[in-house]
């Protein structure tokens, strides 16, 4: 589009890719089976599956908010809404499943 003399702003189409990105691994988060592969790979997911399934089925129910929030950001110049953003999905599911863990789930 910019070699074509159309200005792209980076700055709202970023956060709405990569939103989508998250909204559609939130979505598959919950249906993917215990591997060593793909998911929340941390020790105690891996050591039961009663534990990856809830973990995941949280996961994928947060990463689908954030993804929407992400992309909502792209609209209103939110970049610095990005990063507490990426660090809510990536803290919130591991203390989550180390919850579990403790609770013998």
């Amino acid at each position: 589009a910019t070699a074509l003399g159309h200005a792209v702003p980076m700055e709202v189409v970023m956060p709405i890719l990569i939103g989508l990105i998250f909204t559609i691994i939130g979505n598959y988060l919950p249906k993917c089976k215990q591997n060593y592969t793909v998911g929340i790979r941390i020790p105690w997911t891996l050591e039961n599956e009663e534990n990856w399934n809830r973990t995941h089925r949280f996961a994928g129910r947060l990463w689908l908010v954030c993804g929407l929030a992400i992309m909502l950001s792209g609209f209103f110049g939110g970049f610095w809404v990005f990063l507490p953003v990426a660090l809510l999905m990536v803290i919130v599911p591991c203390v989550y499943s180390y919850v579990l863990y403790r609770k013998g789930v």
